[in-house]
């Protein structure tokens, strides 16, 4: 016979409250789903059951519920001053995140540890002002760390060999869960920072934590992140050198992707804190390694981009913007001895196959965009390729196309200068005899 005694979830065991708690309240699906508007990079991390309705059933459920979800879940509050946040994160991988939106996350004091990046303002320029929240869990914030691009960030403050800022980064403990800190969460909490972040030489750590732990995490995010000169160009080389197999097996966009991130590895650490150490460590030698493979990375991805141009199917907006690009990455190899010579005090200069690669890549571009005006500017580009490398049979054949395209051109300025004189013959035919009938009918 069934009780008519009313199920009362106080009577349950402690233990199996906890059970029930944290499977309503702690558990989270692995699928993370996108969300517009979201800050680059994050994909959102929804809850397995939608059950914050049990926070309101009573009191003492509200303290028990709140208290363990507190403490399963550990949420970890994450601010971005004055940073693009879209453009903060390499995007190797996807970091989950519980929400983006800046009002819920201010809004919620149920995160344990709050840590801010923010970018301190620059003389030479506009200071933003933008201000973006993410709200996430403890165990996703190695994600967040091991993506974190510090050294982009600050690439328009560090355009110098001297001078070399860094973003300023805190972390600070929710005083409100006081009784929560003990030293192992606290080094748990901490530990995705101290091991994935390097060369913030301005880390602070306030709150209710131990000043040894808090040292800790300070000095090895104090840490440069690149220290061995030649170990750090062999990895850039590497990834070079994959991108150049790929492309030899016609794996363009895989090529592409291995150019990009040696590039973005080089930049990083050209504008890092590491820098003036390499520098000084490498001498002149590593400085014009650094400068050559600035050159050539930028020349690999400017060929990459004229592939597309070249397409059957290539649309004319398609065909305008990898142009643009091209022209972009090219135009850095042109200004990239000058560049490292006057901020970094390189003697390197490009070799003549290389300065003829990249007349030919520039004269290519030229021909692909198609603008008429541009003709002379493409002979005149693959000329001198020509003459710095005679013997290379792709700059050859480019010069012939370069020439077809300019008895093309040429052709069709003959045949529109022809048309304009039939045109204007046939206007003066024609006036002339409007007079005759005129003078006509006044005799």
């Amino acid at each position: 016979m069934l009780s008519s005694m009313p199920f009362r979830f106080l009577d349950l065991p402690g233990e199996l409250r906890n059970n029930i708690y944290d499977l309503l309240l702690c558990s989270w699906n692995d699928e993370l789903e996108y969300e517009p508007g979201s800050v680059g990079g994050l994909r959102k991390r929804s809850p397995s059951y939608d059950a914050m309705a049990l926070l309101r059933a009573n009191k003492q459920i509200h303290e028990e519920a709140f208290d363990y979800m507190m403490k399963r879940n550990q949420f970890v509050r994450v601010t971005c001053r004055g940073l693009d946040a879209n453009s903060l994160f390499l995007g190797d991988e996807m970091i989950p995140a519980i929400s983006t939106d800046n009002r819920k996350a201010v809004q919620f004091e149920g995160y344990l540890m709050h840590f801010t990046l923010s970018k301190p303002a620059l003389s030479s320029g506009p200071v933003n002002f933008s201000e973006s929240e993410i709200m996430m869990l403890r165990a996703d914030l190695p994600s967040l760390c091991r993506q974190l691009d510090v050294e982009s960030a600050m690439t328009d403050a560090n355009a110098t060999a001297s001078m070399h800022l860094s973003i300023r980064a805190s972390v600070s403990f929710n005083p409100f869960h006081t009784e929560m800190f003990t030293p192992v969460v606290e080094q748990y909490l901490l530990e995705p920072i101290a091991a994935h972040i390097r060369g913030i030489s301005n880390l602070s750590v306030s709150g209710p934590i131990s000043s040894s732990v808090a040292r800790n995490v300070i000095s090895q995010v104090a840490q440069p992140r690149w220290t061995d000169p030649k170990a750090t160009l062999d990895s850039i080389h590497t990834g070079t050198d994959v991108g150049k197999r790929q492309w030899q097996n016609r794996d363009f966009y895989s090529a592409s992707e291995s150019w990009a991130y040696s590039m973005r590895t080089l930049e990083r650490m050209r504008h890092s804190s590491s820098w003036l150490s390499l520098k000084a460590t490498g001498g002149e030698e590593f400085v014009n390694a650094t400068a050559d493979l600035y050159f050539t990375l930028n020349l690999l991805r400017a060929a990459f981009l004229q592939v597309d141009m070249a397409g059957e199917s290539a649309s004319r907006a398609l065909v305008e913007r990898n142009a643009a690009m091209s022209w972009g990455h090219l135009k850095k190899c042109e200004t990239a001895s000058a560049r490292f010579t006057q901020h970094a005090d390189a003697t390197w200069t490009p070799s003549n196959e290389q300065a003829s690669k990249m007349l030919f890549r520039q004269a290519k571009c030229l021909r692909l965009l198609g603008v008429s005006r541009d003709v002379h500017s493409a002979v005149t580009l693959i000329e001198q390729a020509a003459s710095l490398a005679p013997n290379d049979m792709v700059i050859r054949d480019e010069k012939d196309a370069v020439g077809n395209w300019l008895a093309e051109v040429e052709g069709q300025q003959q045949q529109t200068r022809v048309q304009a004189t039939v045109e204007a013959s046939q206007q003066a035919s024609w006036w002339s005899s409007i007079r005759s009938v005129v003078s006509a009918l006044a005799s």
